[in-house]
């Protein structure tokens, strides 16, 4: 029965791996085509399409970067990025841990608030934060675009954090505590160093979707100096409408920054949420 069933298993891992190499082609071979035509001449692209430059044209590149302004919106992108993520590390650590370690009436009712926030859609939200933004005068600004992203990123932060939080026994606080430990040294100096697997899934599902979010600073920012790369790319498609390869130069730069990040941290950020969920 078991020499049988051998050949068997090797068919199916056979197949198995035939599927996923199959997928991974897939996924894989649009970046390398964008990549490869990033770096011809227009006419190339056209011309030649499916095979490899007759010239490795780097300057591509450059060109991007300074003529279509590539390098400003990456600097936008860069700060707006790096301010939320702070924040919402800061802010979603601080409210799971009042919720989960702190013993008051309204903690499950502000778990459950956080929760509500998931189901709300971003799109549902653009009009009434137009509105008030226009009368706080925050239109226009990379401080509203923060506020939102850190706003539509809490619910999510704190429900893995909270997950993790649950898992800390809390002899650890009542140790550090008898020890002479401040709230604030067991929340700083026990409880975070703890909770840095958690940090870091969560930042890295936050960093993806605030990278390449394209409607909100479509909808809230009109000064070019101020734009993200999303919708710097726009800007740079109607300006340079002619010529794709700097165009397709300055997409690798906007993809690759998400693509590196998710492609190290990839294990990290499924074990992460496993274990928040079933800690949780």
């Amino acid at each position: 029965m078991g020499s049988s069933s051998k050949p068997i298993r090797q068919l199916q891992n056979a197949l198995i791996y035939l599927f996923l190499g199959i997928g991974a082609l897939v996924y894989v071979y649009p970046l390398f085509w964008l990549i490869v035509n990033s770096l011809k001449k227009t006419p190339e692209i056209f011309e030649r399409p499916w095979e490899l430059p007759l010239h490795w044209l780097w300057g591509n590149y450059i060109n991007a970067w300074f003529t279509g302004g590539t390098g400003r919106y990456f600097y936008n992108s860069v700060l707006v990025t790096t301010v939320t993520l702070l924040l919402v590390l800061l802010l979603a650590s601080m409210a799971s841990f009042a919720i989960v370690k702190l013993k008051w009436k309204a903690s499950k009712g502000t778990l459950v608030y956080f929760m509500i926030g998931l189901m709300v859609p971003l799109q549902a939200t653009l009009i009434p934060l137009v509105i008030f933004f226009s009368k706080i005068n925050l239109m226009n600004s990379q401080i509203g675009l923060i506020l939102i992203y850190v706003a539509f990123a809490l619910p999510t932060a704190v429900l893995v954090l909270s997950g993790f939080m649950s898992a800390i026994p809390k002899e650890i606080m009542e140790a550090s505590i008898i020890d002479g430990c401040s709230l604030y040294g067991v929340f700083g100096r026990v409880l975070m160093p703890l909770l840095i697997p958690a940090l870091m899934t969560v930042g890295i599902i936050s960093f993806a979707g605030i990278w390449n979010e394209l409607l909100v600073v479509l909808t809230f920012i009109n000064d070019a100096k101020k734009m993200t790369l999303p919708i710097g790319l726009l800007n740079f498609q109607g300006q340079y409408a002619t010529d794709f390869a700097p165009m397709f130069a300055a997409i690798v730069m906007t993809t690759m920054p998400s693509i590196i990040v998710i492609s190290i941290f990839n294990k990290r950020i499924i074990s992460g949420i496993t274990a928040g969920s079933l800690k949780g």
